[in-house]
C-alpha cells in the first residue's frame, strides 16, 4: 500500500522513530517542473516517511536507515531523474 504524504502537521506514532540520514526520491512524472524539488525538500523537514510514499510528483525510492524515518534539517535529500 502506498501512502501519500499530506502537508498538515504529522500525527506521530507511539515509540521512537529513527532520524533519516539520507532520503532518495525519484520523479514519477517527466512533466513535473524541476523547481518542485525545492518545494518538496522544504516540506519534508519535520515529517515522517518511508520507502514507497508519494510526495507531489515524487516517490520515496529508499531511506537510510530503512523503515519509517523522520526528516530533519541534517537529512541528505537526493533526487533521481
Amino acid at each position: 500500500m502506498t501512502r501519500t504524504l499530506s502537508f498538515v502537521p504529522p500525527i506521530l506514532p507511539p515509540g521512537p522513530v529513527d532520524v533519516a540520514q539520507r532520503v532518495v526520491l525519484r520523479r514519477t512524472s517527466r512533466l513535473a517542473p524541476h523547481f518542485l524539488s525545492q518545494v518538496v525538500r522544504k516540506r519534508l523537514v519535520g515529517h515522517q516517511l518511508e520507502a514507497g510514499e508519494r510526495i507531489l510528483f515524487f516517490q520515496v525510492a529508499f531511506t537510510v536507515p530503512t523503515g519509517l524515518v523522520e526528516v530533519t534539517d541534517s537529512t541528505s535529500i537526493e533526487f533521481l531523474d
